[in-house]
């Protein structure tokens, strides 16, 4: 077996993603890895981020399953654990550091990250990331969605429909939402060369109505 050169099924994975700057020195965090935050963690990961922290305190639950691509035996997992080892199987280069706790701001000292994305259900993150005010210069994304009125507000801390208590009521079970809020999250944060400071509300039935009447 000397000289035997056995190359790695993924050593060529990245050879059509063609017109995408290099982002394995880049690095983000990714608050909440539920239903939207897991496929933005996936995102971040396949399109070549190098490190990825991932925050969430909660355990996967069955239902979690409707919309994501976490395993029937991952159940009873923390969901960080969970969306690391989905990761890993894909990107295993990739550097993903876990916490199992709630987000608190100190974590952005402590790590010194290029994006943060914030897919918790509530405005408590938000809030936090406000009060630092001019001292915080990261690019922030928060995303969410209650059935198919969805919003994506970069940078900015006081627009998004999110209701009074920034809770959701209702979460259809497919995958398409939060696979297009993902999407749209990670293009706006990484790729698209404009201004980043924007609120963007819509309704995903809606534009695929649109679609349809174009065909």
């Amino acid at each position: 077996m000397d000289g035997l050169n056995i190359e790695s099924p993924l050593a060529n994975i990245y050879d059509r993603q063609t017109g995408i700057k290099d982002f394995k020195e880049s690095s983000a965090i990714v608050i909440g890895v539920g239903g939207i935050g897991s496929w933005i963690a996936l995102d971040l990961a396949l399109i070549g981020i190098g490190t990825i922290v991932l925050i969430d305190p909660d355990k996967l639950e069955a239902s979690n399953l409707n919309r994501t691509l976490f395993r029937l035996n991952q159940i009873g997992s923390y969901k960080t654990i969970a969306i690391k080892d989905l990761i890993t199987e894909r990107r295993p280069d990739t550097i993903i550091i876990t916490i199992e706790d709630h987000f608190q701001t100190y974590l952005l000292n402590k790590y010194e990250v290029d994006y943060i994305f914030d897919a918790t259900d509530n405005l408590a993150t938000r809030q936090m990331i406000k009060v630092l005010g001019e001292n915080f210069s990261t690019s922030y994304c928060k995303v969410g969605y209650d059935g198919f009125q969805a919003s994506l507000s970069l940078n900015e801390f006081d627009s998004g429909r999110w209701g009074d208590d920034g809770s959701y009521t209702v979460v259809p079970s497919f995958f398409g939402t939060p696979q297009i809020l993902s999407a749209m999250a990670v293009i706006e944060m990484l790729i698209v060369d404009e201004d980043k400071s924007k609120t963007v509300n819509f309704n995903v039935k809606k534009i695929l109505n649109k679609i349809n009447q174009q065909e």
